[in-house]
């Protein structure tokens, strides 16, 4: 959904830069997920009040700030340079491939829903890709 936002203040605001777009995406992002985060507020409090833990954050904390942003500044110029279909497709492809990377390397299982969760990501991805094809093919029959 925050692509999408950000991709419409892209279409819609004149001289958008993009550091401006990377933070309208950074700020939709925090609209959806701060509220979520805000529920989880006593339970990080727990955690952190016990010794030792406000260290180990620290440690874990830095390399996924760092992660997190060269993962969202990726999102935004790949939205900035493609629709926000597409940049959802790539995302999903990446998950179905993490998802498999994981299965066979690791030995994980999915639960019944698991699997009709990853099922749906690839039909979904698959569909859109065909209809693009589809698309294309015909723009390119009616000019030619």
């Amino acid at each position: 959904l925050y692509l999408v936002l950000a991709r419409h203040a892209q279409d819609k605001v004149q001289d958008l830069t993009h550091l401006d777009l990377l933070f309208y995406t950074a700020f939709y992002n925090c609209v959806i997920f701060l509220p979520l985060s805000a529920l989880e507020f006593d339970e990080v409090q727990g955690f952190l009040s016990r010794e030792g833990e406000v260290t180990r954050l620290i440690y874990f904390l830095v390399p996924y700030v760092i992660l997190g942003a060269l993962l969202n500044y990726t999102t935004f110029w790949c939205t900035a340079a493609n629709s926000p279909i597409a940049t959802a497709v790539a995302g999903g492809a990446k998950g179905i491939l993490s998802t498999i990377i994981g299965l066979i390397q690791f030995g994980a299982h999915l639960t019944v829903f698991g699997w009709l969760g990853l099922l749906g990501n690839t039909a979904g991805g698959l569909v859109y890709s065909f209809a693009q094809a589809f698309k294309k093919r015909g723009a390119k029959e009616k000019g030619g």
